[in-house]
Formats: C-alpha cells, structure tokens, sequence
C-alpha cells in the first residue's frame, strides 16, 4: 500500500495567524518585563532613523535584531512561553485563520511556520498549531547569548526560496496540493507557488492581486 503524500499549509505568522507582530509585541513585552527598557527605547530611535532613511524591509529586519544582542537565548525561551500564554488570552489568534488551519489539521494537512520572526518568539506557537516545521529567521549565537548578528533572513523571496527548499525533502511533493496564507504583497511569491492560496486583508496591494487572481480572502471578526 502507498503511502500518502504529506501536504502542508505554509502560513505566514504576524499579521496573518496572529493579529500583531511578534518582532515588536514580544520585543516589547519582553524588555520591559526585564526590565531593560531604557534598551528598547534606543532601539526604537535607533530603528525610526534607520526608517528615515528609505532602506528597504530585509535590512530593517536585519538591523532589528541588533536589539538581542548580548541577551541569553535560555531567559528569551522562558519569556516567550509568559508572553504566548497573554496573547492567546488576549485573543490574539485570528479566528479565521487558526480555525481553517485546524479543519486543514483533520485533513491530514501539516502547518508549517513561515516567518521573518525568529525561533524563541515562534516556538511557543509552533507547539500550540502542533507544526510539522517552522522556516524563520535564524539568530547568531555564542556561548548561550543572542549576538545581535543575523544568520540567515527570512524575508521576502527568501520565504519561497526556503518552502522550495524544505519541501525538496519529499521525493514527488507537488505544491499545488499545498495550502497558503499571507497578509503582505511580500507574501506573493509563496501565495502563488501553492495550490490553494488565501489571503488576510490587511495589505491593499495583496488584496488586490488576490482579487486579480481568484485568491480565497479570509475575512475575520473586527475587532
């Protein structure tokens, strides 16, 4: 008997599964439950100066991890867990998204984590959905300690690239049984790679291709 090719639901994460960025709400939870948040506001004129400047999404991104520099991963690990228990209270999870990932679940489709956060913020999530991977940005470290320094981004093409290449792991897998969900026109490349694509509208220009293309919009409740 053959056995059944896996399929995957490869989701985007801040402002798509969840309602906030994950960057900036655990950034901020975390420094200031530390209290180290004399670092979080130079970080934030450091990054608006940085923005001033018209660099583009991969560097900010980039130069927004300069913010855990010198920071222990183990204390990161354990704050996050805190700071997922109080966003999913809050009802931080669009309903829409997560309700149609765990329908997808039953199916025998896997979720697969697509995001340019980083995996101390991402693992507490990736434990809730029960995700088969999580592709994200990956953090430099020595000797137990965030350096500040990126080793590899996960931002824009990057995010198909790195799909291509997870699932180049399956001898045969065809992306057009794959599911997709993004809130960002940067989210385009792998929206249109797999077979099912559904947006979030947050993005008028994502929107806007969807509409174009015949995409599923997922709409969730105001809040």
């Amino acid at each position: 008997m053959l056995a059944t090719r896996p399929r995957f639901a490869f989701t985007d994460v801040d402002h798509t599964l969840l309602r906030v960025s994950t960057l900036h709400h655990f950034g901020e939870y975390f420094f200031e439950t530390t209290r180290r948040g004399e670092v979080l506001a130079a970080h934030r004129t450091r990054m608006q100066r940085l923005a001033e400047t018209g660099v583009d999404r991969a560097t900010l991104n980039e130069s927004y991890y300069q913010l855990w520099s010198d920071i222990p991963v183990h204390e990161v690990d354990v704050a996050a867990v805190t700071w997922h228990e109080q966003l999913r209270a809050a009802g931080l999870y669009r309903t829409s998204v997560l309700t149609r990932l765990r329908g997808l679940r039953a199916e025998g489709v896997e979720t697969v984590l697509v995001s340019g956060s980083f995996r101390a913020c991402l693992r507490p999530i990736e434990r809730e959905l029960d995700c088969a991977a999580v592709l994200c940005t990956e953090l430099d470290e020595r000797d137990g300690v965030f350096t500040g320094t990126v080793r590899r981004s996960l931002i824009g093409p990057a995010k198909r690239s790195e799909v291509e290449a997870f699932v180049a792991g399956y001898p045969g897998h065809d992306l057009a049984g794959d599911f997709g969900f993004g809130d960002h026109i940067s989210d385009v490349p792998v929206l249109e790679s797999v077979g099912h694509p559904a947006v979030i509208p947050v993005d008028p220009a994502l929107e806007s291709v969807a509409r174009e293309r015949g995409w599923e919009v997922l709409r969730d409740d105001e809040r």
